[in-house]
């Protein structure tokens, strides 16, 4: 185990073990703790300057979320994700993201879709201009704001949750040039419907979304096919930020 943990705040507000392990978890997302990686409950406990027991409560934690697993008599190790587990996270979260946009369709205001359309012609923009960093921060932005009129906090809070497991995943899919340019010309088909508050259309647009990117994904991680960029294709067009 590589990684250089460091001291946790003091001035945290959170449980000492909410703060370990969220640090812990997100020290697993940016592999800084790479799968196979042994966990050792002392050696975490003085690299963060905690005492055993929150460090006990979060490695148990994250054990039941399925990030890192024991093994009898060897301890617990850092687990990562498996090709199956994204499929899993991927089909939770379009569903969960299908049920949000139908009830965003009948909530959204008119201030929440003037938002949206400025969103969107930002991604356009870091597109045009081939800022992927940009892009792909404002893309997760637009993937917030398009389900929070919705209004359902706990709804909302899942789909957070799934978009935070995501995210490395993404970062893979999005900085290949076709699936970036498709994904940016369906997000704005989706906000199309959105603004028309056609759900039925909607929840169509945002299954066949998600189900493309996680077949880019799939097709990726088979491939093993990370370092080649294919030709930059035209910007999409959509009338999403016309309207």
């Amino acid at each position: 185990m590589d990684v250089i943990l460091k001291p946790l705040p003091e001035e945290s507000y959170m449980p000492v073990r909410m703060v370990v392990y969220e640090t812990l978890r997100e020290a697993i997302f940016r592999k800084e703790l790479k799968p196979g990686d042994k966990l050792v409950e002392n050696d975490l406990a003085e690299k963060l300057d905690v005492s055993r027991t929150p460090v006990r409560e979060a490695l148990r934690m994250l054990e039941s979320e399925g990030l890192i697993e024991r093994n009898p008599r060897k301890g617990l190790f850092v687990k990562g994700f498996t090709a199956e587990d994204v499929m899993e996270i991927y089909s939770i979260r379009q569903a969960l993201e299908a049920l949000a946009i139908r009830i965003c369709c009948q909530r959204i205001t008119e201030d929440e879709v003037a938002e949206l359309k400025d969103l969107y012609a930002k991604m356009v923009d870091a597109f045009e201009r081939n800022d992927d960093t940009r892009l792909f921060r404002l893309s997760q932005e637009f993937n917030e704001a398009i389900v929070a009129p919705a209004k359902m906090p706990r709804l909302l809070n899942l789909l957070g949750t799934y978009h935070e497991y995501l995210r490395r995943f993404r970062i893979v899919s999005f900085s290949k040039s076709p699936r970036k340019a498709q994904a940016l010309k369906e997000h704005g088909q989706i906000l199309e419907a959105v603004i028309e508050k056609d759900a039925d259309r909607a929840e169509k647009l945002v299954k066949m979304h998600l189900g493309k990117a996680i077949e880019a994904l799939m097709k990726e991680i088979n491939e093993e096919n990370f370092g080649r960029e294919p030709e930059r294709p035209v910007s999409p067009v959509s009338t999403a930020n016309r309207k």
